[in-house]
Order: C-alpha cells, then sequence, then structure tokens
C-alpha cells in the first residue's frame, strides 16, 4: 500500500498510461484521477464501488470512472489486466470528457451481448502485447489506440445519467486528510472526536460522511490500514503475533484475532504458517499499487491474446524496420596484438555416459571434433546402474566391471579426447531411503547411504585408468563432484551433506595422486549471481583442507530461480519436458554470461585468497529447455558467437551443452526440429549453432581487435573477421509465453530487428591482390529448419530427403578477388537479423606482406 488513500497513477516518458498485469487478495477503498479499466483473465474478485457490490469472473470487463472510491477483495488465485489512463490526458482529446461517466461492466450482459466488450477486449490485448514485443514506433500504436478506445468508451459506454455524485475538490481534500491522518496515527489509539473538531464537524456528520463516499465505515477503515501493515511483519519478520498486535495499533491480541479472521478467514498465525510454507493462495508481503502485485504473464496471455484478430503487430508491418550502421577504424599494423588460447575449444558436453557408447553419438562426437576440435569431454551418469559400474558380492562387498566404462573411455581418448568427468550419479545399491530419481532414463540422485563404499567406488575406478593408461594420462583428466548440488532436483539432501561428499571425495582422489585435479561444484549462474553459496563452499571445504583444483559453474541466463520438487519433475519431464523452464524467466540482460564470468572471478577472489583455482563453465546456453523451439533457429548461431568473442580466454574451458539432440534426460520427440540443446539433430543434420562453432575455428591465434558485432583476428594466413548480428529474445517469449511461436514460425518471438551495415576501414596491409572468402549463415544459408520449412516441414522424411537436408543446408561460400592499394581495404558487410559472416582475407599461398612480426602474425 501507498502511503494515502489516493493513488497517485505515474506513467513513464513515452506512454501516458499505466499498463499492468496484477493479482491481489485486497485492495482497500481508494480513489485516483485516472479512468481504470479491468480485464480479469484468470479466478474471480468482488469490486465494491460506492455502495454497488459487482462479482467479476474470467473474461469480465470493468471500467471505473476518475475519482470514483472503489475497493477490491478476492478469495482465490486471479490475474487481472488493468489500464489507468489518466483525466490530464484524456482531456487533451476530448475537452469535455471530465463530465462524462462510463458504465462498462460486462458481468451485467450475456453472452449474446458482448460484441461490443470484445471490441475493448481486443484493444487491450494489442495494446499489451505491444508493450511487452515493444517494435519500432510502438508508442505511437498506443496512442492510435487509445484514441479508438477513447472514441468507443464515448460512443458505447457513455452514461445516460450525467447526475452522478463525483467526489468534489472540497470533499476530496476533506478525504484526503482524514485518510492520512490515519494512515500516520494508525498504531496509536485514533479518537474520532479529536478528528472531528480538526474537521470542524460532529461525529455523526463525519461518521456519515466517511461511510458515503469511502463505502466503509471509519472503524473498518482504520482496521483495515492496521491489517496492511501487520501482515508485512506477519510474513517478514520474526516478532510475535502478540508484539505485531500491539506495534499496529490493536488494543489486545483478541481484538487482533478477530478483525484479521473477519478480513483473511484464518487466524494471523494460520495466515503466517502457510506463507512460510509457500502454500498461500495469495502472494507474499512485497506490494505495489495498493496491493497489486506485478506478477509474471505468461499465465494470462493464452486468454488474453485470443481476442487478436490474429497474431501480428500493426506497428512492426507499418514501419519500416530499423536499419543499423555502424563503421570503425582499425590500423592493423599498429594495433598491439593479443596472444588467444580460445579456451571455448577445450570442452564438449553429451548427455550420459551410457550414450556416449551409441554409435550415433559417436559420429556427431566425430565429426564435432574432424572440423572444431576440442580437448575434453564432460557427461552426467558414470555411475549410473545402466554403465553396469558398480556391485556388491555376497558378501557386500565393492565389486567392480569396467566393461562399459573401458569401452568408453577408449572410444573418448581415440578420437583425442580426455574425460571431463563428473561423478555421478548414484548406482541404486548406494542409494538411500530419502534418494531421489531424475530424467527420463533415471539417475539416482541424493547421499550415498554409505560414504565408505562411494569411496571404495571412486579409488578403485580412477586406479583402474591410472594401470590402464598411466598416471601421466589421468591426472590431465578433471574430475567434478557432482551436478548442481544447491538445486533440490539434483541434491535433496543438505548443504552440509553436499560438503560432506566433497571433501571426502577430495581427499580419497588425493590419497591416490596429489596431482589428480579435484573441483566442482557445478553450481547455477542464478545461484552464484544471487547467493553466497559459492562463498560458503569454497570457505567451508578449505577449512577441511579440501582445496578445488577448480571451480565450476553451469550458465544458463535465467531471472528466477528453479523451484521445483523430484516428484513434479518424475511427471513433467516425460510428459511436459518444457515445463519446468515455462516457470523460469530468461534474463532481459543480453550481457548476462560476461556478468556472470565478473560475478564468479570477484567471488572467487575474494573466498580463496591464497589460491588461485582454474574457472570452468562445465554448461552454458541460452536455455536449460530441451524443448526450447528456437534452439533449432539462427539465433543459436549469432547467440554462440556473441558470447565467445565478448568473452575469448575469460575462463579455462567454457562447455557448451550440448553436442547432439540425442540424449535421454526426457523421451526422445517425434519431431526432428524439436527445440534440442545439441550443435546435430539426432541423426546428424548440423544446425547453425554447430556451424557458428566451425567458424569460430578458423579464427587465428591472435586478435588483432574487437568491438560490437565483430572480431578481427590473425595468424600467418592472414587476417579472419568474425560478424554477427544478435537479436534478444523479447520479454513475452523471455516470461514463458509461446503464443507467437509455432513448428513452422519460430522467428517472431525477438525484438524488434533489421539490418545491421557494418563498414571496417582496415589500413597498415600491404597492397597487393588478396582472395577474400566470405562465409554466411542465415535463414537462407546454414539452417537446415529452416530448409526444412522451405522443403514443406514434412513430418516422415526417407534417406534421400535427410541426406538432401545434410548436404544443402551448409553456410554459403563466396569467394572473390581483391585489389587492395595505399595498404588500406574497407569491408562493408549487411548482416540481416541473426547472421553470422566470416570473411577471410588472404594473399596466395604465403603470407600477404613480406615480414612477420614477433608474435607469428602476419604483419600487414
Amino acid at each position: 500500500m501507498q502511503s494515502y488513500t489516493y493513488e497517485n497513477i505515474e506513467t513513464d516518458d513515452q506512454l501516458p498510461v499505466h499498463l499492468f498485469l496484477h493479482s491481489t487478495h485486497q485492495v482497500p477503498n481508494h480513489w485516483h484521477d485516472s479512468i481504470e479499466i479491468l480485464f480479469v483473465l484468470k479466478g474471480k474478485l468482488q469490486l465494491f464501488t460506492k455502495d454497488r457490490y459487482t462479482e467479476l469472473n474470467e473474461e469480465d470487463l470493468f471500467l471505473i470512472n476518475a475519482n470514483d472510491i472503489h475497493a477490491i477483495e478476492a478469495e482465490e488465485n486471479n490475474l487481472v489486466l488493468a489500464l489507468q489512463i489518466p483525466i490530464a490526458y484524456l482531456i487533451q482529446i476530448e475537452p469535455q470528457i471530465e463530465r462524462m461517466s462510463f458504465g462498462c461492466n460486462s458481468a451485467a450482459y450475456g453472452r449474446e451481448e458482448q460484441v461490443k466488450f470484445d471490441e475493448l477486449r481486443a484493444l487491450l490485448a494489442e495494446m499489451m502485447l505491444l508493450h511487452y514485443k515493444r517494435p519500432q514506433g510502438y508508442t505511437l500504436r498506443i496512442q492510435s489506440l487509445l484514441l479508438s478506445l477513447t472514441y468507443l468508451l464515448i460512443q458505447g459506454f457513455r452514461s445516460q445519467d450525467q447526475n452522478t455524485e463525483k467526489l468534489d475538490d472540497k470533499h476530496r481534500e476533506r478525504l484526503l486528510r482524514i485518510t492520512s491522518y490515519v494512515k500516520e496515527n494508525y498504531n496509536r489509539n485514533i479518537n474520532i472526536q479529536q478528528l472531528a473538531q480538526q474537521e470542524y464537524l460532529t461525529v455523526p456528520y463525519l461518521s456519515r460522511f466517511f461511510k458515503e463516499y469511502m463505502g466503509t465505515s471509519f472503524t473498518k477503515y482504520v482496521n483495515a490500514v492496521r491489517l496492511d501493515r501487520a501482515v508485512k511483519d506477519l510474513t517478514l519478520t520474526n516478532l510475535s503475533i502478540t508484539q505485531i498486535a500491539h506495534d499496529h495499533g490493536f488494543p489486545n491480541l483478541k481484538s487482533f484475532n478477530a478483525v484479521f479472521k473477519e478480513f483473511y478467514r484464518q487466524t494471523p498465525g494460520e495466515y503466517r504458517k502457510t506463507v512460510l510454507d509457500g502454500r498461500s493462495r495469495f502472494q507474499k508481503s512485497s506490494a505495489s499499487h495498493f496491493n497489486y502485485f506485478e506478477m509474471n504473464p505468461s499465465q494470462a496471455f493464452e486468454s488474453l491474446f485470443k481476442y487478436l484478430p490474429d497474431k501480428s503487430v500493426p506497428a512492426v508491418t507499418t514501419l519500416p524496420a530499423p536499419h543499423a550502421k555502424r563503421s570503425s577504424h582499425v590500423s592493423v599494423e599498429s594495433t598491439p596484438v593479443t596472444e588467444v588460447d580460445h579456451t571455448w575449444k577445450k570442452l564438449m558436453t553429451v548427455g550420459k555416459a551410457k550414450e556416449v557408447l551409441f554409435a550415433e553419438v559417436q559420429k556427431h562426437m566425430q565429426r564435432v571434433q574432424r572440423e572444431i576440435g576440442f580437448q575434453y569431454v564432460r557427461f552426467h551418469g558414470i555411475f549410473d546402474d545402466e554403465m553396469m559400474v558398480y556391485g556388491e558380492n555376497e558378501r557386500g562387498e565393492v565389486s567392480l566391471n569396467f566393461a562399459y566404462s573401458d569401452s568408453l573411455f577408449d572410444f573418448i581418448l581415440t578420437s583425442g579426447l580426455r574425460p571431463f568427468l563428473e561423478l555421478s550419479f548414484l548406482p541404486s545399491q548406494l542409494a538411500g531411503e530419502e534418494c531421489g530419481t531424475i530424467f527420463y532414463k533415471k539417475s539416482f540422485v541424493g547421499s550415498p547411504k554409505d560414504l565408505g563404499k562411494w569411496n571404495q567406488m571412486i579409488h578403485q575406478f580412477i586406479t583402474h585408468y591410472i594401470r590402464k593408461y598411466g598416471i601421466h594420462e589421468v591426472r590431465q583428466w578433471y574430475f567434478e563432484v557432482w551436478n548442481e548440488p544447491e538445486i533440490r532436483i539434483f541434491w535433496p539432501d543438505t548443504y552440509e551433506a553436499y560438503c560432506e561428499l566433497f571433501v571426502s571425495t577430495y581427499h580419497c582422489i588425493k590419497s591416490i595422486h596429489p596431482e589428480l585435479r579435484v573441483g566442482g561444484p557445478g553450481i547455477l549462474s542464478i545461484t552464484l549471481m544471487r547467493e553466497d553459496w559459492l562463498t560458503r563452499f569454497v570457505r567451508d571445504v578449505r577449512e577441511r583442507h579440501a582445496e578445488p583444483d577448480f571451480i565450476s559453474i553451469h550458465n544458463y541466463p535465467y531471472d528466477e530461480a528453479m523451484s521445483i520438487s523430484n516428484e513434479e519433475i518424475q511427471v513433467d519431464f516425460e510428459q511436459f519436458p518444457n515445463l519446468v523452464f515455462q516457470r523460469i524467466e530468461l534474463s532481459a540482460d543480453t550481457g548476462y554470461l560476461s556478468q556472470v564470468i565478473a560475478k564468479l572471478k570477484e567471488t572467487v577472489s575474494a573466498s580463496a585468497s591464497g589460491y588461485t583455482p582454474e574457472l570452468h563453465m562445465t554448461e552454458w546456453n541460452s536455455t536449460g529447455s530441451h524443448r526450447d523451439l528456437v534452439n533449432d533457429t539462427c539465433y543459436k548461431a549469432a547467440y554462440i558467437v556473441k558470447n565467445v568473442l565478448e568473452n575469448m580466454d575469460a575462463l579455462h574451458s567454457f562447455g557448451y551443452w550440448t553436442v547432439t539432440d540425442l540424449l535421454e534426460e526426457f523421451k526422445m520427440s517425434a519431431e526432428l526440429f524439436h527445440g534440442g540443446l545439441g550443435l546435430m539433430t539426432y541423426n546428424g543434420i548440423p544446425k547453425p549453432a554447430f556451424y557458428a562453432f566451425k567458424l569460430l575455428a578458423r579464427l587465428g591465434d591472435h586478435c588483432i581487435d574487437r568491438g560490437e558485432g565483430y572480431y578481427i583476428a590473425g595468424n600467418d594466413k592472414g587476417l579472419q573477421v568474425l560478424m554477427y548480428a544478435y537479436v534478444h529474445l523479447d520479454a513475452l517469449y523471455r516470461k514463458g509465453d509461446a503464443s507467437f511461436i509455432n513448428r513452422t514460425n519460430r522467428y517472431d518471438v525477438f525484438e524488434e530487428d533489421g539490418l545491421t551495415e557494418l563498414t571496417l576501414e582496415l589500413t597498415g596491409i600491404r597492397s597487393g591482390t588478396y582472395t577474400l572468402k566470405r562465409h554466411t549463415i542465415n535463414r537462407q544459408h546454414g539452417s537446415a529448419f529452416d530448409l526444412w520449412v522451405q522443403m514443406g516441414a514434412p513430418v516422415h522424411m526417407d534417406a534421400d530427403t535427410l541426406d538432401y537436408l545434410k548436404q544443402a543446408s551448409c553456410p554459403r561460400l563466396t569467394v572473390e578477388q581483391v585489389e587492395i592499394k595505399d595498404s588500406a581495404y574497407t569491408l562493408v558487410s549487411t548482416l540481416s537479423p541473426h547472421e553470422v559472416q566470416l570473411v577471410e582475407l588472404v594473399k596466395g599461398n604465403q603470407s600477404y606482406t613480406s615480414n612477420k612480426n614477433e608474435k607469428g602474425i602476419i604483419s600487414m
């Protein structure tokens, strides 16, 4: 609640209105200088306007005239779209509108009389769509819609009764003084006689006046104000209920209980318990706009947008797309050169250990190695039952079987990779009663019921591979203890239990050989950004002489944490594999990865004084969802290139999750392009994401320059200029709404976009004839998904069709000869949204200058 019963409607500089979604339980009597239209999207509520009571159900509309005192109550979850239009703005449109009253209550009419209300609903739906998608010129379109709405109100909803009593300035000022007095003195003994004297009124007149204009008695209003303050202390403090009653003006606990139960239909103690347990029907106490709670609108869009005539945004189609122009001057000869290690190539990731034994997965990994080339591979589930590693003999002693794991590591090593070994999950024989399972192909999560046997397994397992491959090989491996232990679905036990597992495992491995590399904990970026979990972990395990050789994290750009139970995920992963991620809002920050890396370095530096562990991002992607349809599009190419180039060598590794869609965390989708996270489809068709990494792999080992949308590298073969046009997901999609994306149309969920023209003035280049190779990834080239759509999006494809998709969806390559004069060349490139281009500038088969500089790059 605000400080006064009068509500000041705030609008931003771009829009003259306040448009928002909210959920509410109780909004005490108040008024404002705005017309307010309420559109109930979910649930029901009771609206009180003067002496009238109205019950509003789903899809009902109601208009509250400016300066009409009104209140709201609700007994169940609800979601309401509110549009508040200041009278001052409406007067600019129609000067006579201040004298008008409007009657708009769809609940009073039958289904056959809803046509004119549907016009209003459609206007509100389009305003909300524009408000979230914000295309170029959206404010103009919203103002146009406001004109249409005002005309519709005047023509169709103007009340015939022009004598409706309004709250005049004199009475409004009196009410403001009275309600302000109550707000300022609610925690004291409020004396109505003293208040009447201050207003030069008798007590009976003051009581009648207040009741007439506020729609409630003075005593009930005072109790409502006191309750509003008391509820905050109930949910946000540990104060006793007796203390809360005393602090907020109630004469005794009995009085507090009686008033509270009248308003909330439960005692203060019951209310506190349900809120703290997370079972309250109502939102918690961080209120704004008189208990209007801003909330995630994803639940509302389905019922809201059905009133749109179509799913297009008119402002987008009537205004030209923006054409961004950027230019930069780069002196190749004088610019300091930075050596680059390309640490993004250190780590690839796949699903589970058993899946690496699938022939198709091996083909995918081998192609990635052949065309990109990584050093390590990380995967889950080395101790899952399907790997058959762990067993116990008839005496209950640990007995291991290395048949599958030997095949696994033999393949990894012969592929030119090494394991970045995640020590997870539990074999079923080590899972206790408190353990849970996760994924479609079940993995057991939680503390081992016998930590001694867990350590025996770890010791025998690693010792076996030291004997098989030698200590020189195995000490180059990484041993990561568990996966996301701060998330209940992966670690249903306590933080202390995870620390115990880490410390015990650490000392077990170090006892085999002190140079073996042990680390973790593999927590989510949102945990790192919002909590001190990592700081506590590093401090606590170091105090127990377990100093991690490396710290690992996972980066998924979420603004909300995963609050979901193991039981829910068992059901949802199979039938609704994307449901978990629809509950989590994606970040609006296009530099989220850079922010996470900065926070990681700051945290480790502050908590790990005295040593410098390696820092690894063992998973990263734009989402954690294996059913996000944009994963198959060109968007992922620009996303990958942007984030790798902006954070080049910022960490020791970046493990993009994942190589292939062929994994069994979920039940396999029947759709080829189902939004999987892989660089390739489950049958090996490369996606734009694959080609993004392939172009990154062509960059030289020296950075010459970087800027917005480009990166210039070089080696002894020449220059490489990698450019991208990144466009971020729009606000609707980030909040989980999928109204504007489907099987074949996946590009209407991004912010406003247009062509990008990038001009790079390159100087210091030796004159001569050069070969210019331009590689292009866009919707016409390098996108199997877009080609599939052009083919008619066939559900069933024979071998010839699949082979065509594989062959025809490669990036475009153009080759031309260019003549460079006066040691300068102007490179002009035009990129469409999500496009990636690599330009390679090479002179003959040798260098294109006469000398190499001391760092090994051709001096221009």
